[in-house]
Protein backbone atom coordinates (compact mmCIF):
# COMPACT_ATOMS: atom_id res chain seq x y z
CA UNK A 1 0.00 0.00 0.00
CA UNK A 2 2.90 2.41 0.61
CA UNK A 3 4.09 2.09 -3.00
CA UNK A 4 1.14 3.89 -4.55
CA UNK A 5 1.62 7.20 -2.70
CA UNK A 6 5.36 7.06 -3.42
CA UNK A 7 4.74 6.42 -7.13
CA UNK A 8 2.14 9.19 -7.29
CA UNK A 9 4.38 11.70 -5.52
CA UNK A 10 7.32 10.75 -7.79
CA UNK A 11 5.15 11.21 -10.89
CA UNK A 12 3.90 14.58 -9.58
CA UNK A 13 7.46 15.73 -8.86
CA UNK A 14 8.61 14.73 -12.36
CA UNK A 15 5.66 16.55 -13.91
CA UNK A 16 6.43 19.73 -11.95
CA UNK A 17 10.11 19.49 -12.84
CA UNK A 18 9.27 19.22 -16.55
CA UNK A 19 7.19 22.41 -16.31
CA UNK A 20 9.99 24.51 -14.78
CA UNK A 21 11.58 26.76 -17.39
CA UNK A 22 15.09 28.12 -17.36
CA UNK A 23 15.05 31.90 -16.92
CA UNK A 24 16.48 33.79 -19.90
CA UNK A 25 20.07 34.94 -19.85
CA UNK A 26 20.26 38.74 -19.97
CA UNK A 27 22.92 41.02 -21.42
CA UNK A 28 24.22 44.14 -19.60
CA UNK A 29 21.22 46.16 -20.84
CA UNK A 30 18.77 43.61 -19.39
CA UNK A 31 17.82 42.24 -22.81
CA UNK A 32 17.42 38.46 -23.25
CA UNK A 33 20.14 36.63 -25.18
CA UNK A 34 18.44 34.08 -27.45
CA UNK A 35 19.47 31.29 -29.79
CA UNK A 36 18.98 32.52 -33.38
CA UNK A 37 17.74 29.24 -34.78
CA UNK A 38 19.37 27.96 -36.92
CA UNK A 39 22.02 30.64 -37.66
CA UNK A 40 22.69 34.38 -37.50
CA UNK A 41 22.18 36.35 -40.69
CA UNK A 42 25.33 37.31 -42.61
CA UNK A 43 25.31 40.98 -41.47
CA UNK A 44 24.89 40.04 -37.78
CA UNK A 45 27.53 37.32 -38.00
CA UNK A 46 30.09 39.39 -39.92
CA UNK A 47 29.78 42.32 -37.47
CA UNK A 48 29.56 40.11 -34.42
CA UNK A 49 31.73 38.52 -31.78
CA UNK A 50 33.16 35.02 -32.14
CA UNK A 51 33.63 32.61 -29.26
CA UNK A 52 35.88 29.65 -29.99
CA UNK A 53 35.14 26.78 -27.62
CA UNK A 54 37.28 23.70 -27.09
CA UNK A 55 36.27 20.45 -25.43
CA UNK A 56 38.90 19.41 -22.88
CA UNK A 57 40.58 16.04 -23.35
CA UNK A 58 40.87 15.70 -19.55
CA UNK A 59 37.23 16.11 -18.50
CA UNK A 60 35.22 16.45 -21.72
CA UNK A 61 33.95 19.92 -20.77
CA UNK A 62 33.89 22.97 -23.00
CA UNK A 63 36.25 25.83 -22.22
CA UNK A 64 36.76 29.18 -23.97
CA UNK A 65 39.76 29.05 -26.31
CA UNK A 66 39.33 32.53 -27.82
CA UNK A 67 36.97 35.51 -27.93
CA UNK A 68 37.43 37.89 -30.85
CA UNK A 69 35.72 40.25 -33.29
CA UNK A 70 37.48 38.35 -36.08
CA UNK A 71 36.68 34.75 -37.00
CA UNK A 72 39.30 32.37 -35.65
CA UNK A 73 40.02 29.18 -37.60
CA UNK A 74 39.05 25.85 -36.10
CA UNK A 75 42.31 24.06 -35.39
CA UNK A 76 41.08 20.63 -34.26
CA UNK A 77 37.99 18.42 -34.07
CA UNK A 78 37.33 19.33 -30.40
CA UNK A 79 36.66 22.98 -31.22
CA UNK A 80 33.35 24.71 -32.00
CA UNK A 81 32.74 28.34 -32.98
CA UNK A 82 29.72 30.40 -31.88
CA UNK A 83 28.85 33.84 -33.23
CA UNK A 84 27.05 36.51 -31.18
CA UNK A 85 25.54 39.60 -32.77
CA UNK A 86 27.14 42.91 -31.73
CA UNK A 87 24.47 43.87 -29.16
CA UNK A 88 24.61 40.40 -27.53
CA UNK A 89 20.94 39.57 -28.00
CA UNK A 90 21.36 36.62 -30.37
CA UNK A 91 23.83 33.77 -30.90
CA UNK A 92 24.20 30.64 -33.02
CA UNK A 93 26.90 28.28 -34.27
CA UNK A 94 29.01 30.14 -36.82
CA UNK A 95 27.72 28.30 -39.91
CA UNK A 96 27.28 30.06 -43.25
CA UNK A 97 23.82 30.14 -44.83
CA UNK A 98 25.01 27.98 -47.75
CA UNK A 99 23.13 24.72 -48.09
CA UNK A 100 20.23 25.41 -45.72
CA UNK A 101 16.66 24.92 -46.91
CA UNK A 102 13.21 24.59 -45.38
CA UNK A 103 11.81 21.06 -45.23
CA UNK A 104 8.01 20.93 -45.16
CA UNK A 105 6.92 17.56 -43.72
CA UNK A 106 4.00 16.44 -45.91
CA UNK A 107 2.98 13.72 -43.45
CA UNK A 108 2.82 16.15 -40.51
CA UNK A 109 0.63 19.07 -41.64
CA UNK A 110 3.49 20.69 -43.55
CA UNK A 111 5.58 21.23 -40.37
CA UNK A 112 8.61 23.33 -41.44
CA UNK A 113 12.18 22.78 -40.27
CA UNK A 114 15.34 24.45 -41.57
CA UNK A 115 17.90 21.75 -42.32
CA UNK A 116 20.87 20.99 -44.53
CA UNK A 117 21.91 17.94 -46.53
CA UNK A 118 25.46 16.75 -45.89
CA UNK A 119 25.83 14.75 -49.09
CA UNK A 120 29.10 15.77 -50.71
CA UNK A 121 30.07 18.07 -47.82
CA UNK A 122 33.15 17.88 -45.61
CA UNK A 123 32.63 16.00 -42.36
CA UNK A 124 35.77 17.44 -40.72
CA UNK A 125 35.54 20.78 -38.89
CA UNK A 126 39.01 21.85 -39.94
CA UNK A 127 37.90 21.65 -43.61
CA UNK A 128 34.36 23.06 -43.34
CA UNK A 129 32.54 24.17 -40.22
CA UNK A 130 28.91 23.25 -40.76
CA UNK A 131 26.15 21.11 -39.22
CA UNK A 132 27.80 18.21 -41.07
CA UNK A 133 30.89 18.43 -38.86
CA UNK A 134 29.66 20.15 -35.68
CA UNK A 135 28.48 18.76 -32.35
CA UNK A 136 25.82 21.51 -32.48
CA UNK A 137 23.66 19.54 -34.91
CA UNK A 138 21.38 16.54 -34.93
CA UNK A 139 20.30 13.89 -37.41
CA UNK A 140 17.00 15.16 -38.81
CA UNK A 141 14.22 12.57 -38.84
CA UNK A 142 10.89 13.98 -40.06
CA UNK A 143 7.99 13.58 -37.63
CA UNK A 144 6.06 11.74 -40.35
CA UNK A 145 8.76 9.05 -40.41
CA UNK A 146 8.44 8.56 -36.65
CA UNK A 147 4.63 8.48 -36.96
CA UNK A 148 4.86 5.81 -39.68
CA UNK A 149 7.14 3.70 -37.51
CA UNK A 150 4.92 4.03 -34.43
CA UNK A 151 1.82 3.21 -36.51
CA UNK A 152 3.52 0.03 -37.74
CA UNK A 153 3.67 1.01 -41.40
CA UNK A 154 7.48 1.24 -41.34
CA UNK A 155 9.84 -1.57 -40.36
CA UNK A 156 12.42 -1.40 -37.57
CA UNK A 157 15.43 -1.58 -39.94
CA UNK A 158 14.10 1.21 -42.16
CA UNK A 159 13.48 3.43 -39.14
CA UNK A 160 16.96 2.70 -37.76
CA UNK A 161 18.48 3.81 -41.07
CA UNK A 162 16.67 7.15 -40.68
CA UNK A 163 18.27 7.57 -37.23
CA UNK A 164 21.76 6.46 -38.32
CA UNK A 165 24.04 9.42 -39.27
CA UNK A 166 25.92 7.20 -41.74
CA UNK A 167 22.78 6.76 -43.88
CA UNK A 168 20.67 9.83 -43.12
CA UNK A 169 22.67 12.89 -44.15
CA UNK A 170 20.01 15.45 -43.19
CA UNK A 171 21.03 17.70 -40.28
CA UNK A 172 19.30 20.27 -38.11
CA UNK A 173 21.04 22.81 -35.87
CA UNK A 174 21.09 22.44 -32.07
CA UNK A 175 21.50 25.35 -29.70
CA UNK A 176 25.02 25.74 -28.29
CA UNK A 177 23.52 27.13 -25.03
CA UNK A 178 24.64 24.20 -22.82
CA UNK A 179 28.24 24.40 -24.11
CA UNK A 180 28.30 28.19 -23.62
CA UNK A 181 27.01 27.75 -20.05
CA UNK A 182 29.55 25.03 -19.35
CA UNK A 183 32.37 27.30 -20.58
CA UNK A 184 31.11 30.20 -18.42
CA UNK A 185 30.47 32.51 -21.37
CA UNK A 186 27.20 33.93 -20.02
CA UNK A 187 28.82 34.73 -16.68
CA UNK A 188 31.62 36.66 -18.40
CA UNK A 189 29.79 38.70 -21.04
CA UNK A 190 32.18 41.57 -20.30
CA UNK A 191 34.86 39.58 -22.18
CA UNK A 192 32.65 39.58 -25.26
CA UNK A 193 31.94 43.32 -24.98
CA UNK A 194 35.66 44.12 -24.72
CA UNK A 195 36.70 41.66 -27.48
CA UNK A 196 39.00 43.02 -30.16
Amino acid sequence: MKRIPILLSTAAALTLTACVTVPPTLNAKGQPIKFAEPILGPAERDNGIYVLLEKSIADGKYKVANVSRTRQPIANERQERVAFNSDLTRYAPDFTAAGFYTYADPGNYGEKTVITNCQGRAMKKTLEYSPCSSAFSYVFVPTSVTKSYVAGSMGYETHKRWEDPRFNLLRGVDSPRAALRQAGVFEHLDQLVSAK
